[in-house]
């Protein structure tokens, strides 16, 4: 009996001893923008960084406006353990949800979801440029502004004088 316990106990040992490291699916390791993070100016791209080199098959980077629109533009790049997505124009400030799906190496799929806020908008290439005003145009806005002026004072001026005309109660 006791020879029986020493067997199972070295072959367990041996068992253990002898397995090597789990094979583990790739892992997001960094995210550009950072999760989290907050920014003045729109990125012109995603870019998500794993622990092992993933495949381009059926991968997929959806960044996502706050309104819910995705802002993912142009093919997704897949070099290594890097992918890239570029991203169209951010004309919404607030939060912008990124949501990964790639393929490990092990043909495992893995889900990676991040987020990024954008304080100031970006342009639109979509809308047409605002033209540069000519002198003209200001002189135009300066007149305006002047004949305005004096419209107000001469308002301000007849309820003056109708303020001292009236009788005293």
């Amino acid at each position: 009996m006791r020879r029986i316990l020493v067997v199972l106990a070295a072959s367990l040992l041996v068992l253990v001893g002898s397995t090597g490291p789990a094979a583990a699916h790739a892992k997001l390791e960094s995210m550009t923008p950072a999760d989290g993070t907050t920014m003045a100016v729109p990125p012109t791209k995603v870019v998500l960084t794993f622990n092992e080199p993933v495949g381009s098959t059926g991968a997929k980077v959806e960044v996502k406006s706050p309104t819910g629109v995705n802002v993912a533009s142009g093919e997704l790049e897949v070099l290594d353990n890097t992918v890239t997505q570029p991203v169209g124009a951010m004309i919404e400030t607030g939060r912008y949800q990124v949501a990964v799906r790639i393929v490990s190496a092990d043909g495992h799929p893995i889900t990676a979801t991040g987020s990024f806020t954008v304080t100031h908008a970006g342009h639109d290439p979509n809308q047409p440029a605002v033209p540069p005003t000519t002198p003209a145009e200001r002189g135009s806005n300066v007149a305006t502004i002047v004949a305005m002026s004096l419209i107000m004072l001469v308002v301000v001026a007849l309820a003056v004088v109708i303020v001292r005309r009236r009788p005293a109660a």
